[in-house]
């Protein structure tokens, strides 16, 4: 998991939710905002109960996207950049996808985002 700092608190959510640009691959969906503030980047993955009905599959998945994204944003420096907040939502074919085929979706949307 990441440290609590690195992830959207409720509140953030809400301001994610309404001033952000989506980016589209096809089994995740990406919300990005990117404040002036000097907040440490934050990120979170949703899935819904349509995606996945328990709440372990959706703990998994998300264990899963928090697991790719720590290996990617690492040997990036990403976290030395400030004001950015990320939300990945996961499609129905999510669920079914392999590991290196969502790592890949992952660092693609990242890269067509300007994020890296």
């Amino acid at each position: 998991m990441f440290p609590k700092k690195n992830r959207i608190s409720k509140r953030e959510f809400d301001e994610l939710m309404k001033n952000s640009r989506v980016f589209h691959s096809t089994s995740l969906s990406f919300r990005l905002v990117k404040n002036t503030k000097e907040t440490p980047p934050k990120f979170a993955f949703v899935i819904s109960k349509k995606v996945a009905k328990n709440a372990t599959e959706r703990n998994k998945l998300k264990r899963k996207g928090f697991h790719i994204l720590r290996e990617i944003i690492f040997p990036n420096e990403i976290l030395k950049m400030k004001g950015i907040m990320g939300a990945f939502f996961f499609k129905k074919e999510g669920k079914e996808v392999c590991f290196n085929n969502l790592k890949s979706e992952i660092d693609w949307l990242l890269r067509k985002s300007g994020v890296l």
